[in-house]
């Protein structure tokens, strides 16, 4: 080869190494901004590609002077051998990750790096010992990698033409990659044609600048198709973000904001009726606890698909709460089709959800407002809506709608909560104790606790003012705890005093049989030292018959646990006593409706002396409450009543009052 050949050739393997540096250096600087995983892929592509032409172009220049350090020629051989492969490979990795979007995991890149090594191995030590350029070296050593090279950068260039926004920048690098890898396919096969000479030299060179312009068109492409990916990026993400402001993220319905928005362009547009519908799952915060929030969210999308979905064709759906949504109706305008409507809707919550062979059933509270009846904008109309649906969830209904005067109503309980909670934090409610006279033994044997509310304005509140108050605001279990620890409490107190009397605590239905209970009552009988056979649970007929099976299971482990368990108001439930034969209760308390007009009644008698003989043929103790007379008193005795309670034997009084009646022998 001739000096001048050798120093042209030279000269373009620097400038083609500096400019895949220039490259490398910048694809890695944006890759540090973006973060753009084939930007690293490239980068490293054009670091390996200018170490194959600084080793090649050592390798070329030096050659003579290897013939004789076998060790040292064949390294070079290696690594510029293996450097033009891995060039190939993390040129594909690098395109194929920006046209699927998805990084390809490093086990695999490494895996194709150690293939190509190997190759590289073999091409080298197969002719270790060969310092000729024989033909079947020359086969292997450069139109086997030239082959390969050409092919990986076409398979790139078709690849990059498969995008499907091929703009004109991807089409710019995609032609670029497929003339490089074209020319280097061409120049294999004139290898083969010309074989080694000067011709072949001449043809190198001539591909080297073409070769060097395809570089250069690339590197320029690669950059400014980052700039664009960036541009539309940016604009993907503003849409995303305005998509956001107006829908919520989980569901794909409208938010609130975007719900008043649509709902006051619609009222200027149409002066028909409209009717906007609060729709709330129940018990959904349960729901989440027992199947995960991941299901959970799943179910809310259900939900918003049903609405889509449905034959109401809702004008808007919206998401304005966690388990809340908003549905504006055009074609209800009478009573009769808006009955269907709230029907149509409660059918789509109610219908079952299927997650992995396990169905839940929901329902929902719905509360409605009409256009223009009700409010003449959407503020008003979404508010006054809202209020109807508390109140649906406080009354326990299917659905309310608004009327007027409920706000006072929602201001009367919201303030009331906010009493009920204050008092419950200060504990303002006592308890006063009413004693079960024993008639058999002719003594007291329990006392029941009764709750008192000792307002700091209104004085002393009984039960009724503030109980079913406390039910409809939600806040029932949270008074149950509250009062059950402090009828623990005293018992802590009567036991140091050698006071080792029951009580009796009276449960909400709402918080019987929920798990947390059994552990709290654990938790108290622990912390303040009581023997669990002095405490019992008072619960309605009601609750303990609703399912018969879950109500017994619990009953049986309360009673494992050593707690009593009694039924009270019997009588006022359930008409069939066969139900008693099931339930492992130790107490059955007569509803004082029964006693109250017994003595006057041959019917309330009749029912009362029946309660109690097959009570004793069930092997439970039976009690009367109400018993305010001393003829009440001696029909239940003669009837061989176990137990009393009524205002005959002492209305309910205060702790130190209470424990003062336990020195009296008789009561009548």
């Amino acid at each position: 080869m001739s000096t001048d050949l050798i120093l042209a050739r030279l000269s373009l393997f620097l400038i083609q190494a500096g400019l895949a540096l220039v490259l490398s250096l910048v694809l890695w600087h944006f890759y540090r901004i973006y973060q753009r995983h084939y930007l690293k892929s490239w980068s490293v592509a054009f670091f390996v590609l200018a170490l194959y032409v600084i080793s090649l172009s050592c390798y070329s220049y030096f050659a003579t002077d290897l013939v004789s350090h076998d060790y040292l020629r064949q390294l070079f051989e290696f690594i510029y051998i293996f450097s033009c492969y891995a060039f190939a490979i993390w040129v594909l990795v690098g395109v194929r990750e920006a046209v699927t979007s998805e990084r390809i995991a490093s086990r695999t890149v490494n895996q194709l790096l150690w293939l190509v090594g190997l190759i590289a191995l073999f091409s080298v030590l197969l002719f270790a010992f060969d310092s000729e350029i024989s033909p079947w070296k020359h086969y292997l050593q450069v139109n086997l990698r030239l082959l390969f090279i050409g092919s990986a950068l076409f398979v790139a260039g078709i690849w990059l033409f498969s995008l499907q926004k091929n703009i004109f920048v991807t089409k710019l690098v995609a032609s670029s990659i497929l003339l490089w890898g074209f020319q280097l396919v061409v120049v294999a096969l004139l290898s083969v044609w010309f074989g080694t000479g000067d011709t072949l030299n001449r043809v190198i060179l001539v591909s080297k600048h073409l070769e060097l312009f395809c570089q250069t068109i690339l590197g320029l492409g690669l950059i400014i198709w980052l700039q664009e990916d960036e541009r539309t990026a940016n604009l993907q993400l503003t849409a995303k973000t305005r998509y956001l402001d107006s829908h919520d993220h989980l569901t794909g319905a409208l938010n609130r904001d975007a719900l008043l928005q649509e709902l006051n362009l619609l009222m200027q547009q149409q002066q028909e009726p409209l009717l906007l519908v609060m729709v709330g799952l129940d018990r959904f915060k349960t729901i989440n606890e027992s199947v995960g929030l991941k299901q959970g969210d799943r179910i809310l999308r259900e939900v918003n698909r049903r609405f889509e979905a449905s034959i109401l064709k809702p004008r808007f759906i919206a998401r304005t709460g966690g388990d809340i949504f908003a549905l504006v109706l055009s074609e209800a305008h009478n009573e009769k089709q808006r009955q269907f409507a709230l029907q149509h809707i409660e059918q789509q919550i109610e219908k079952p959800f299927s997650f992995e062979n396990v169905q839940l059933k929901l329902t929902a509270s719905m509360g409605l407002a009409v256009y223009p009846e009700h409010a003449t904008n959407a503020e008003t109309l979404l508010q006054k809506a809202n209020i109807a649906f508390h109140q649906a969830k406080r009354q326990q209904q299917r659905w309310v709608q608004y009327h007027s005067g409920m706000e006072e109503e929602s201001a009367r309980l919201l303030l009331l909560e906010k009493e009920l909670l204050l008092a419950i934090e200060q504990q303002q409610f006592v308890l006063y104790f009413q004693p079960q006279w024993n008639l058999r033994e002719q003594r007291i044997d329990a006392f029941e606790a009764l709750v008192r509310w000792q307002h700091p304005l209104r004085g002393l509140l009984m039960p009724a003012q503030f109980l079913p108050a406390a039910a409809q605001l939600g806040l029932s279990q949270r008074l149950d705890l509250a009062l059950l620890e402090q009828a623990v409490a005293t018992l802590g107190r009567w036991k140091q005093q050698r006071i080792m009397l029951p009580v009796a605590v009276n449960m909400s239905p709402i918080h019987f049989e929920q798990e947390g209970l059994k552990l709290k009552i654990q938790q108290l009988l622990e912390r303040y030292q009581v023997p669990s056979s002095m405490l019992e649970l008072e619960i309605t007929e009601d609750t303990a018959m609703g399912d018969m099976e879950k109500g017994s299971n619990y009953v049986t482990e309360l009673q494992q646990m050593g707690i009593r368990v009694s039924i009270d108001d019997f009588g006022t439930g359930y008409s069939s006593l066969g139900y008693l034969r099931k339930m492992p209760i130790d107490k059955i308390k007569i509803d004082r409706s029964f006693i109250t007009d017994m003595a006057g009644s041959d019917s309330d008698m009749m029912i009362v002396k029946t309660m109690i003989t097959l009570a004793h043929g069930l092997g439970k103790r039976i009690l009367a409450e109400g018993v305010e007379d001393e003829n009440q008193l001696g029909l239940l005795r003669h009837m061989a009543c176990d137990a009393v309670q009524g205002y005959l034997i002492a209305k309910p009084l205060p702790e130190a009052e209470a424990l003062a009646l336990l020195s009296r022998k008789s009561f009548c």
